[in-house]
């Protein structure tokens, strides 16, 4: 009887050791447990129609984040180009952003200043920034700083804001 459960275990180890050494690889991923996929809520969104017309809220918004990224913009020039490219990207966008709300007499007045911005943007992102360059773009900037601080602040806008967005605009 003892030789006949000895006889038992020693087969049952041999043909486990066997079956581990043989690398039976179907039997390890028939007897493991299949994972499933975690399915994920659906996300319904609700679109609403705001009526936004142009205002001079919305302007002193736009105005208040420009002058916010070009102080910054002047404050870090050079230190990294990253930060200096999304810094000229927010300018042009907001000072963009402003040209809108401006009556178009107004709005073309701005234009001139806007393509100096788009200036600094392209020499910054050719990397092409020396310490003759950042000199040239510092000057550059803060000259545009102070004629858009001075010919658009919200108090000289105050009558040349438009009643109505441009027809054929991105409204």
């Amino acid at each position: 009887m003892k030789k006949r459960a000895f006889n038992l275990a020693l087969v049952l180890v041999v043909s486990g050791m066997a079956l581990g050494f043989s690398g039976c690889a179907l039997s390890k991923i028939k007897l493991t447990p299949k994972r499933t996929a975690k399915k994920e809520a659906a996300v319904f969104l609700t679109g609403r129609v705001y009526d936004v017309k142009p205002s001079m809220d919305l302007y002193e918004k736009h105005y208040i984040f420009w002058v916010n990224w070009h102080k910054k913009f002047i404050e870090r020039l050079g230190k990294n180009t990253k930060s200096d490219l999304r810094s000229s990207e927010e300018m042009i966008s907001n000072l963009e952003d402003m040209s809108t709300l401006l009556t178009d007499d107004m709005s073309e007045a701005l234009v001139p200043h806007i393509a100096e911005v788009k200036k600094i943007k392209a020499i910054i992102r050719e990397r092409n920034l020396t310490k003759a360059n950042e000199t040239r773009i510092r000057h550059i900037a803060e000259r545009e700083y102070r004629a858009i601080k001075r010919d658009f602040r919200p108090k000289k806008i105050k009558g040349y804001i438009r009643d109505d967005w441009r027809p054929g605009g991105d409204d």
